[in-house]
Formats: structure tokens, sequence, C-alpha cells
């Protein structure tokens, strides 16, 4: 049977001339008729029979009344009130979901006054291919003449991610039969090459920061605290006397990033060390920060480059954690725990899997295709 459409959402006409319901509900879609063939009161009746499918199924109402002519501007306001509303979302990461709208007013910015049921996959994809090629450059905060492509894939990834929840709003509400977005191919991340220092290095670089008048000491306490424990620098700043049990060498690591980011890891010793010089002969309040600085990242940069390494972060701390975890025999799922990873060690083997070249020299050292001497002679 074919159908045509009306003025009204989710309401097509038969060809002989009943009404119909078409709309998703929870992803699926879903059709009844609405047995009239009169179209005021199949309006009526659309209101009542989606509420009955989207109460049996579970779904929350949505607006019903939503134009067909809703621009991606609008879904998007839809979206950031939906985010908002997640009670299990912290504002970090509320922000972090609706940090893509610059990405886009920036490469597409008429899409946002455009109706969705008027977006193609075909512009969907013209503008993914632009924004990869690098051909929307922006100028940068600090930048003067400067511009940047800002095509990484953790940018273009994210972009997509964003576009296709909005156009899911006008899928769900049935203003749009097909998501255009959903077929936009995601950019392959690169793998970063870690360039950690090595331990003589490390403990050059901590001893020098540590030389430094005034903020030294506190800086060199961050540095070393984010190294020995893989500590991300916010939960650093989250982490009170309260969360160390020194009788049973443990920390309690108050994560906010995923679910499994708040975690109980034992202390290693070059930490428990730290910790104790940290609280000396006092009794601190419970309450109280263990790390005064919240951030060392100019110690890092003036540090790395007196000793002639490359330029550390707040995050290579967390590597140089990991890294010398796992060159001590850890295995990657302990590791994966201790750092709060989500998915077991995946993301741990494919960033750690290549370890520092010293290492690596090492262990080839160990590998060898020629039999023992015992079963030579055996074989002779």
């Amino acid at each position: 049977m074919k159908f045509t459409s009306t003025s009204v959402p989710n309401l097509l006409k038969g060809v002989n001339g009943t009404y119909y319901l078409r709309a998703r509900i929870r992803g699926r879609l879903v059709w009844r008729s609405l047995e009239t063939d009169t179209f005021s009161i199949a309006k009526l009746l659309l209101v009542d029979k989606m509420k009955e499918l989207q109460k049996a199924a579970g779904a929350a109402p949505r607006d019903l009344q939503l134009s067909r002519k809703l621009t991606f501007e609008q879904g998007m306001e839809i979206y950031r009130a939906e985010v908002n509303a997640l009670p299990r979302l912290n504002a970090t990461t509320k922000q972090f979901r609706m940090r893509f709208e610059h990405t886009l007013r920036r490469t597409w910015p008429g899409l946002f006054e455009t109706e969705m049921r008027r977006v193609t996959p075909e512009a969907c994809n013209t503008w993914l291919q632009r924004f990869e090629n690098g051909g929307s450059t922006f100028l940068g905060k600090r930048a003067l003449t400067k511009k940047t492509a800002g095509n990484s894939p953790t940018t273009v990834n994210g972009a997509i991610a964003f576009m296709q929840r909005i156009f899911e709003i006008g899928v769900k509400a049935g203003i749009v039969y097909r998501n255009p977005a959903a077929d936009l191919e995601r950019k392959p991340a690169k793998k970063k090459l870690l360039r950690l220092p090595n331990r003589s290095q490390f403990a050059a670089i901590v001893a020098y920061i540590r030389r430094q008048p005034g903020w030294g000491r506190i800086a060199g306490d961050l540095v070393e605290g984010l190294a020995y424990s893989g500590m991300r620098v916010g939960e650093s700043r989250r982490l009170t006397w309260s969360h160390l049990d020194f009788e049973k060498g443990l920390t309690v690591i108050p994560g906010e990033k995923t679910e499994n980011a708040p975690r109980i890891v034992p202390m290693t010793a070059d930490f428990r060390r730290l910790v104790e010089q940290i609280k000396g002969d006092t009794t601190p309040d419970p309450n109280a920060r263990v790390f005064r600085a919240k951030e060392c990242r100019g110690s890092l940069a003036s540090a790395c480059k007196e000793v002639g390494v490359p330029k550390l972060n707040h995050h290579d701390l967390r590597h140089l954690f990991a890294t010398t975890c796992i060159e001590s025999g850890v295995d990657v799922p302990t590791v994966a725990l201790w750092l709060g990873h989500a998915d077991g060690g995946a993301l741990a083997m494919r960033t750690y899997g290549h370890i520092r070249p010293e290492h690596s020299v090492e262990a080839a050292k160990r590998v060898s295709f020629t039999p023992p001497p015992k079963q030579l002679e055996g074989a002779a």
C-alpha cells in the first residue's frame, strides 16, 4: 500500500483513505491503523495512540507536537536539555558532550538553520570529506595569523557522534525517516608513540623541580604522585588524607570520568614513601588535600628542557606509571584495573603494547631460535 504524508508529524494517509500512525518508539519503527478516514478524528486518535505505545514500551514521552520544520539548531537544544537532565553525568562530562557544537558551527555553519528533513546523506558525506581533508581551518586562541586544520581523529569522530545523536531526535519523532549521518565512517585514531624518560632521566627531572625555590617542593610532590599512582591530575586534586589507608597499603582514588574511574589500588612502594614524607610527623586533617599543587605543567616543561628529554604533560606521567608497571612484570589487565579502564585491558594493550625501546631491546636478547646445547648433542 502507498502512503502520503500529512501536515501532522507521524500521521500518514493510505491510498484507501484510512489514516495510519508511523513512529519510532525506542528506536523501533511502529505502524498502527487509526481506523478512520476523517482527518480531524485521526489527529486526536494519533496523540492517544502514541502515548499508549510509548507507555507500553517504557519510553519517556517526547513532545508530540514537534514541527516537521524542526531545524538542526532546535534539535540540538532538545539534545542539550536531555544531557543536562541526566543525573549520572557530572558537569565536566555534560560539557564534553556539547563541546562539538562549536566544531560543527565552525565547519558547517549552515547546518544549524537547515530543517532536519532537508539534510541528505550526501550533504553529510561532503561535509565529512572536506573536514577530514583539512578544508575547515580556524585561528587558534593564541595564534596571530596561522590557521590550523583541527581535524584530528578525536575531533572528527566526536563531531560525527554529536551529529548522529541530534538527528536521532528527528528520527524518533517521525520527522526524519532515516538518520542522514548514520553511515558516516569514523576516522581511524593515530597510535601515539610514547616518548617517555627512563628511570635516570625521570629522577633528574624530579631533582631539578625540587631544587627550585618556593614552588619546587609542592610541584615535585605532584609530579612524583602522578607518576607513582597513575592518577589523572583531576583525581589528584580531589585526593584527601581520608582516601589513604596506610595500615592496608591501599589508596581510594576518587575518579569520576567513568563508572569504573573510582577505584581502590595498592600503594606502590614509591607512592607510599612519598605520601609518608608529605605527611611527616603531623596528623593532617582527613579532609585536607594530599597534594597542594593543582598542576605542574610549567615545572615539567622547564625540567624536561634542562634534562634534555621530550616535554611531558600531566597525562604522560600516567603513561609513565603504566609503562613502568608493565616493565616490572605486572600483567596488562591488572594495570588497566589500577588505571580505572572499563574495557578489561583492551585500551591498555593498544597504548602500551609497544614499550620503551631500551626495555624492548633487553627483552629481545632473551629470544633465541638455537636449541640448548644438550638438545644439539642428542641430535648428533
